[in-house]
């Protein structure tokens, strides 16, 4: 998630910036990030030596939208629950 965050506030950033003032290894953030690529969140683009990591906007939107899909289904089913235990 706190990449995700980084990427968002701050736009495309390289595996070093990302690891600067964490604890976190160069290597798992490249993992993390090949995650992030394969689901379709981030996306790379070589600049140099480095390559830069940006978030993929609609792919992050859809993911968004569907959390808010499966948050409202959740509140129904709490609100359900709620009313049947309070009968």
């Amino acid at each position: 998630m706190a990449l995700v965050r980084r990427l968002s506030s701050e736009g495309s950033l390289s595996v070093t910036a990302l690891t600067e003032g964490t604890r976190i290894s160069r290597q798992s953030v490249t993992k993390h990030l090949g995650v992030l690529a394969r689901a379709g969140l981030v996306e790379s683009e070589r600049q140099g030596r480095e390559r830069l990591w940006a978030l993929a906007p609609g792919q992050i939107e859809e993911a968004r939208r569907a959390l808010e899909q499966i948050s409202r289904e959740w509140d129904d089913a709490l609100g359900r629950l709620r009313r049947l235990v309070e009968r």
